[in-house]
């Protein structure tokens, strides 16, 4: 029993370490050269200003082979202003360095999104009756339309989008650290 006490004391001693945030400066906007959603990691000075060209912009000279990474984040052609990248963290996941981020839509269509009506079940509960087997629908019917039938569906309402020019946001973070492989991941609004 004792053996087992210290093992338990030496296991809580030992820190649990998740996530370490790493140093990196980033840089974004809303008017990229490339039009094609991608996310892309430059270990080299020619990769380096690739992705600069990318935006369309001379790169800063301030990148270091063997010392530091970077990460372009382009979220390709969007129809109308208020898009952003958001960049959320970039930290040390065991192994690996981890950008995360997150596309800024347009307030309008971030509302839109929260308050989209869900769907209703309709059954005893919700005041309807919920057929359980074939013969509880109507003589004839099969719950499926008949072959050569078309359905008709209502337009679905136009979406609110902000009027402006199309734009291509993107960021590019500068890590500094070369030693880990990096990853990239998009949390999507919630």
């Amino acid at each position: 029993m004792l053996f087992m006490g210290s093992a338990m004391a030496g296991m809580l001693m030992v820190p649990a370490v998740f996530a370490q945030s790493i140093d990196a400066r980033h840089w974004q906007g809303t008017t990229a050269v490339t039009r094609q959603p991608e996310h892309i990691v430059a270990t080299t000075i020619a990769e380096w200003r690739s992705l600069w060209s990318r935006v369309g912009t001379p790169a800063p000279d301030m990148f270091e082979a063997g010392r530091m990474n970077a990460v372009g984040i382009f979220l390709g052609r969007r129809g109308g202003e208020g898009y952003a990248v958001n960049v959320l963290s970039t930290a040390r996941r065991r192994d690996r360095i981890v950008v995360v981020f997150e596309e800024r839509m347009p307030a309008e269509m971030m509302m839109a999104q929260r308050s989209a009506p869900r769907p209703v079940a309709v059954g005893p509960l919700m005041g309807g009756p919920v057929p359980s087997s074939p013969s509880a629908l109507p003589p004839g019917a099969s719950g499926f339309a008949a072959p050569g039938a078309g359905a008709t569906l209502a337009p679905p309402p136009p979406a609110a989008r902000p009027v402006g020019q199309p734009t291509s946001p993107w960021a590019i973070i500068l890590i500094n650290r070369a030693d880990l492989p990096v990853s990239v991941e998009q949390r999507l609004f919630r």
